[in-house]
Formats: C-alpha cells, sequence, structure tokens
C-alpha cells in the first residue's frame, strides 16, 4: 500500500494512495486513529488494508500532499553512507556511521517548493531512501532489525552548505525552514522485498544529476537499525535516512546551487517520485 497524509478544504487527512485516487482511510477509522502515525503505533496496517478497495474519495490532484508523518518522532540522518565519496574509500571507510538529526520544519511535503534561504544561498540535494519504523525496540539486533520497519518514503535531505562552515555544529545547515522534503507517500514494507536493490534518480529541469543504487551503502538498513537503537529507543513514527549515492552540487566542479525556478524530482523504484519547485525564500 502507498500510505499518505493530505488535506481536501483545510482538513488534514491521511489514507490510500491508488491508481484511481486516494481512499479516505482515516475518516472510515474514526477517532481511535487521528492521524496516520497512530495506525502504525497500533501495528494496525490491516485495518487499512481491508479498506484498500473501497472506491477512492479524492483525485489526487485534488488534494494536498502533507509530510508522509506529520507528526513523525525523530528524524535521523546517516551522512556520507555511500561508496560514491571518494575519501571515505581512501581513508578505508569508518568504522562506524555518521548519524544527525534533523526536524520537521525542515521539509516541504510533495508539491510544495524548497526554500532557498535568505541567510544562505547555497542549497543542495541528496536523494535517500528512508525508513519509518513501525515497532518500538532498543539494542535491535540487526537480524531483527527490518522487523521494525513499516514502510519507506522518500528524502530529499537538502543542506545549506555555506552554513557547514559557519561554526562547529552540523546542526544548524540541516534544519533551514523547508530545505529539504519528504514525501509522497509511505510505501508498505510488504511491497518491497529488497531495500538493497532500488535505484535512486534526482532530476534538476529534467536532468539527471543523481543515478545510483541503495547497494551502493557503507552501512546498511539492518546495521543502520542496529547501531542507532544501541544509544536510543527507536519508536513508531520514528524516521531513518540512509544516505545518498553522490552526485550532489557539493560533489561537483560546478558549483550551481539550488535556485528560483528549478523543478526538482527525486525517485527511487518501487516508492515513486518526490517533486518539488524551487522558490527564494521571502519576508
Amino acid at each position: 500500500m502507498k500510505l499518505l497524509s493530505y488535506s481536501v478544504d483545510d482538513e488534514d487527512r491521511y489514507g490510500i494512495a491508488v491508481e484511481s485516487g486516494v481512499i479516505d482511510t482515516g475518516t472510515r477509522l474514526g477517532s481511535d486513529y487521528p492521524t496516520l502515525k497512530h495506525v502504525i503505533a497500533d501495528q494496525a496496517l490491516g485495518k487499512l488494508s481491508d479498506l484498500a478497495s473501497d472506491p477512492p474519495d479524492h483525485n489526487l490532484d485534488e488534494i494536498e500532499f502533507n509530510l508522509p508523518l506529520p507528526d513523525a518522532g525523530k528524524i535521523l540522518c546517516a551522512g556520507r553512507n555511500y561508496l560514491a565519496y571518494h575519501e571515505v574509500i581512501e581513508d578505508g571507510g569508518p568504522e562506524y556511521p555518521s548519524i544527525f538529526a534533523r526536524l520537521a520544519h525542515g521539509f516541504a511535503p510533495n508539491g510544495q517548493p524548497l526554500l532557498v534561504p535568505k541567510m544562505c544561498g547555497n542549497l543542495d540535494y541528496e536523494c535517500e531512501l528512508v525508513a519509518v519504523i513501525g515497532k518500538s525496540g532498543k539494542h535491535i539486533a540487526e537480524i531483527d532489525a527490518l522487523s521494525h520497519v513499516a514502510g519507506y518514503t522518500i528524502m530529499n535531505e537538502g543542506s545549506a552548505r555555506k552554513w557547514e562552515r559557519s561554526g562547529t555544529q552540523n546542526f544548524p545547515n540541516k534544519n533551514f525552514d523547508r530545505c529539504g522534503s519528504l514525501g509522497p507517500w509511505i510505501v508498505t514494507a510488504d511491497e518491497i522485498t529488497n531495500h538493497a536493490a532500488l535505484h535512486i534518480t534526482t532530476r534538476r529541469n529534467g536532468e539527471v544529476v543523481q543515478n545510483g543504487g541503495t547497494d551502493m551503502m557503507i552501512f546498511d538498513l539492518p546495521f543502520l537499525i542496529a547501531h542507532v537503537s544501541s544509544f536510543l529507543t527507536l519508536e513508531p513514527g520514528d524516521l531513518i535516512a540512509t544516505g545518498s549515492p553522490g552526485g550532489s552540487i557539493m560533489g561537483s566542479e560546478n558549483l550551481n546551487w539550488l535556485s528560483d525556478g528549478d523543478e526538482m524530482e527525486f525517485e527511487i523504484t518501487k516508492i515513486g517520485v518526490l517533486r518539488n519547485p524551487v522558490v527564494n525564500e521571502f519576508y
């Protein structure tokens, strides 16, 4: 199933995306499950599956996408986790992954604009596979890690690169308002039998700028889940982004940063395409 959160007539809802539109499952399930996160936390995806053959309530062009989980918990990212980074290979590879946190306000939903920050015009892109945690756990063994995954979505892990040098912290450049994006929906884990065999493609104004596969990860998803759960408890609705396969602006010879009017597409096979225009931040 493709599960999404969305708005219609200024009302927040969630449902199932099907070829012919969107099934409003939130209204059917009622107050026991006010958001999609509550369904995931209760491990009640079967209740949604029972509704998957219902007729759609909306056409896709009638809705406004929200973040897949507007009330997501922890948003954790693995940095430089792909073999595309030559300095990582030359150094023999890291012993442990680099993990940092992001906040929900730093992401735009599908169809909504990425903001080039007023304080920093060096906005970059990185397309990443994201695991959505569906079952709580701490000190999770690698062999059990995937049983804690409810589904997968796409992240554009946008960064304001100038701010990487504006202090010693990584946090500010990763958390400008809507510098990244998430969506368009969550594909349930049963639809993706091999997370390590997916293809990642980013297009800027129709031109392919990132082209790689999830088989290039240095630390695979089970290791990342086990590692993160060794120092904090993972809970339903937490997100783990797994890194990007090179091709970002920062790694190119031509530092042509994202700018007003660009159109971005972030695609991962078996999940779909996350689309965002780019605009300058105004006050």
